[in-house]
C-alpha cells in the first residue's frame, strides 16, 4: 500500500495526548492509559499543564515542549480549547488529529461556531481531523487504541466505521465473547472533516482489510460517501445499517450527529448502486459480522441445511425463501453418498435431516458429502441437544469438516446450558455460530447478495433503442411556459404532453370545459371512458372525489360532468377549475396504472422512482428507487 492522506491517523510513529489525566474518570486518562497498555511501539505523549509526571513518565504542559515530531494528536479537552490547540498542532508537524471532545455542530449555534474555527486551523495546515464528539480509532495491528474504552480489540481483517461510539463499545464487547478480531475501529461522531468516504478509500487501499462494517446515521457529502463506498465494495464485502429509517429516527440522529439523512429508499438505491449489502438491525449486523471475519467467500445462493430436527430445517427453509436464497439442489452422487453413510430413515432431499439420533460421524459425513457437490455454495449446520445428543463432540466434528474445505460453514446449536461447550468450540475456531435457523440464513444471504451485486455491477446494460429522437425543445417550452404562470405542478395534459414529447406512450387525454364537449369527446373516443376534474390547482384528483371512472353512455357524461365539478368546486372553492378531462378506460392486461417521478433528494440529488400507481400507491408502496 502506497502513501495515503490518512497515513499519520492510522500508522503514526508518535502520537501526543492532549487531556492526559491521574483521574480514573477523565477521559483524556483512559485514552493515554489504553494507548500505553495497547502495545503501542512508538512515543506516547502526555500534554496536561497541571501535571509534570504521568505513570511514570514526563508530562508536557503543550505541544512545543516535547521537542519532538508528532503524527498524531488525540484531544479531550473542553471544546472551547480545541482550535488553540490544533493551532499548536499545525505549527508543530501534526497532520492528523482525534478530537473526542464533545460540544460543537452537534449542539447549539455557539458549538457550531467552535467547530467552524477548528475546521479552520485545521484547513491552514493541511491537518485532517476525526470527530469531534466520538470514541476515538483502533489499530490492531500497530498496537493503537486510542479511544476511551474498556475493551480493546484483537487484531482480525474486518473494519467498522461507525457515527455511534456506544456502538463501537457494544461490538467491541460481543467481539471478544465471539473470538472476532479487527483491522480498523473508527468512531467518526460528528464527522466534521474525515468522513466515510475518506476512511472508505483507505480502507480499500488496506491490506489488513478484507471486510467492512458501516454504521451510518447522516451523510453529509453523498458524492465523497457514494465514492468511497463503491470502490471498497469492488474490492471487498461491505454491509451496512442505517439509523433513522422513519421521520422520528431522522430527527434524533440529526441531533446527534448535525448530518442530515435521506429518504430511506433513497438511501437503499444509493446502496444498490454501489454494491453494497444493508442490515436491518444489530442482530441482523452481528451475524454479518460473524460472517465477514471469516476467510471463506461465496459464489453464489445456494444453500444446504444439515440437521437432526425437521422443525429447524421448515424454519430455515422459509426465512431462506423469504430472502430470495436458493434452496440447492443435491446432485445424484451427492445423494448416493448420504445413502451410504445415513440410516434409512434420512428426508432424502434438502433439508438433510439425519436424525434425532445424529451421531458426530453422521455430521461430519453428511457436510463433507454437502460441501463436495459442485451445486451447494455453503452450509447451515444445525443442532436440537436430544437425550443422545453429544453437542461439544458433534461441534468438533463439524469443525474438523470446515478445516478441509473451502466452502462456508453456518453452525446453529439451539438451546443455552447444554450447547455452552459448543459454543465456545466454535468461537475459538472462528467457525460462524447462530442462536436460531433464521439468524443463520440471514447471515448467508447477506454475503450471498454482496457478491450477486457485484456481479450485476460488472453486467454491460444493452444498447438503448429509440424509436424516435426526442423533442427536447417542445418539452423545455412546456415547462417554461408552467414556470412563467409561478406554477410549479403540470396539469394532466402538461404531463402527458411532456411524456409524449421523450416518445413514452400515454393515453389520449381530451381537456373539456362543458358537458357537451365531454359528450363530444367521449364519442370520439369509444365508451367506456374516464373522466377527471382539470385544475392546476389540485394534483391528486382521487383525493378530492375528481375522477369517475366506466362511464359507459351519454346520458351518464353529462350528469357525471356537472357532478364532478360541482363537488369539487363545494370542496375546494378556491381552486381555478377548467372543467374535465376525458380519457379512454384501459383495464387489465391491456391497461396498467404506473407511477414514475423524480425527486431531489437533499442528500443524494436526483432520483427517480417506479412502480404501481393508483389510488392505493402509497398503501402499497409497489416501487423501485434508483439514483
Amino acid at each position: 500500500m502506497g502513501t495515503h492522506f490518512l497515513d499519520r491517523l492510522f500508522t503514526p510513529q508518535a502520537i501526543a495526548v492532549f487531556g492526559a489525566s491521574k483521574r480514573p474518570d477523565a477521559v483524556g486518562g483512559r485514552v493515554f492509559d489504553n494507548l500505553r497498555k495497547g502495545g503501542f511501539s512508538g512515543p506516547i505523549y502526555a500534554i496536561n499543564p497541571k501535571y509534570k509526571r504521568l505513570n511514570h513518565q514526563p508530562c508536557y504542559p503543550s505541544i512545543t515542549a516535547i521537542g519532538k515530531p508528532v503524527d498524531l494528536a488525540v484531544i479531550a479537552t473542553p471544546a472551547s480549547t480545541v482550535s488553540e490547540i490544533i493551532h499548536a498542532c499545525g505549527e508543530h508537524g501534526v497532520r492528523a488529529a482525534i478530537i473526542i471532545s464533545a460540544g460543537f455542530s452537534e449542539g447549539d449555534g455557539h458549538g457550531a461556531a467552535l467547530e467552524k474555527a477548528v475546521l479552520e486551523a485545521a484547513h491552514q495546515y493541511q491537518m485532517r481531523i476525526v470527530g469531534p464528539n466520538c470514541l476515538g480509532v483502533i489499530r490492531p495491528v500497530t498496537g493503537m487504541n486510542a479511544t476511551f474504552s474498556k475493551n480493546t480489540a484483537e487484531s482480525g481483517q474486518l473494519a467498522l466505521i461507525s457515527q455511534s461510539g456506544a456502538l463501537c463499545t457494544s461490538i467491541l464487547d460481543w467481539a471478544v465473547v465471539h473470538n472476532i478480531g479487527f483491522s480498523t475501529i473508527v468512531s467518526l461522531g460528528d464527522a466534521a472533516d474525515v468522513d466515510f468516504g475518506d476512511v472508505l478509500d483507505y480502507l480499500a487501499q488496506d491490506p489488513q482489510t478484507h471486510s467492512i462494517l458501516l454504521y451510518v446515521e447522516g451523510v453529509r457529502d453523498a458524492r465523497r460517501f457514494m465514492s468511497g463506498l463503491r470502490i471498497a465494495a469492488r474490492m471487498k464485502p461491505v454491509v451496512v445499517i442505517k439509523a433513522g429509517r422513519h421521520d422520528e429516527g431522522s430527527r434524533a440522529a440529526i441531533t446527534h450527529t448535525g448530518a442530515m439523512i435521506g429518504a430511506d429508499d433513497v438511501f437503499d438505491a444509493a446502496l444498490q448502486r454501489a454494491g453494497v449489502v444493508r442490515a436491518m438491525t444489530i442482530e441482523q449486523l452481528f451475524a454479518a459480522a460473524q460472517l465477514l471475519a471469516t476467510r471463506h467467500r461465496l459464489s453464489g445462493n445456494r444453500l444446504a441445511i444439515v440437521t437432526n430436527g425437521g422443525g429447524l430445517g421448515v424454519m430455515a427453509i422459509d426465512r431462506a425463501i423469504d430472502l430470495g436464497v436458493t434452496i440447492a439442489s443435491l446432485s445424484e452422487d451427492t445423494l448416493a453418498r448420504l445413502n451410504k453413510s445415513l440410516p434409512p430413515q434420512w428426508s432424502h432431499a434438502n433439508p438433510i435431516d439425519i436424525l434425532g439420533d445424529a451421531s458426530p460421524e453422521r455430521y461430519q459425513d453428511a457436510v463433507n458429502a454437502c460441501m463436495d457437490d459442485p451445486g451447494v455454495d455453503g452450509v447451515s449446520v444445525m443442532l436440537s441437544p436430544q437425550a443422545m445428543t453429544d453437542t461439544a463432540a458433534c461441534a468438533q466434528a463439524v469443525i474438523d469438516a470446515q478445516k478441509v474445505n473451502e466452502k462456508l460453514l453456518l453452525a446453529c446449536w439451539m438451546g443455552e446450558q447444554q450447547i455452552e461447550v459448543a459454543n465456545k468450540l466454535f468461537s475459538r475456531h472462528h467457525l460462524p455460530s447462530f442462536p436460531n435457523p433464521e439468524s443463520s440464513v440471514e447471515a448467508f444471504a447477506y454475503l450471498a447478495s454482496y457478491y450477486q451485486n457485484q456481479q450485476l455491477l460488472m453486467q454491460v446494460p444493452g444498447p438503448l433503442v429509440t424509436c424516435s429522437e426526442p423533442d427536447v425543445d417542445g418539452a423545455r417550452l412546456i415547462i417554461e411556459s408552467v414556470l412563467a404562470q409561478k406554477r410549479t405542478v403540470l396539469t394532466i395534459t402538461e404531463s402527458k404532453a411532456l411524456l409524449h414529447a421523450f416518445a413514452i406512450p400515454v393515453t389520449q387525454s381530451i381537456e373539456c370545459d362543458s358537458a357537451n364537449d365531454a359528450l363530444v369527446a367521449a364519442e370520439s373516443i369509444d365508451f367506456p371512458v374516464a373522466m377527471k376534474i382539470n385544475s392546476p390547482d389540485i394534483s391528486h384528483k382521487s383525493d378530492v372525489g375528481g375522477v369517475r371512472l366506466n362511464i359507459s353512455n351519454a346520458q351518464a357524461i353529462r350528469s357525471t360532468y356537472h357532478e364532478l365539478v360541482s363537488e369539487v368546486h363545494n370542496r375546494y372553492p378556491d381552486a381555478k377549475i377548467e372543467g374535465v378531462t376525458v380519457e379512454p378506460m384501459y383495464k387489465p392486461p391491456y391497461g396498467r396504472e404506473l407511477l414514475i417521478g423524480v425527486v431531489r433528494d437533499p442528500v443524494f440529488g436526483p432520483a427517480i422512482t417506479f412502480g404501481a400507481g393508483g389510488i392505493q400507491v402509497e398503501v402499497l408502496r409497489d416501487r423501485a428507487v434508483a439514483l
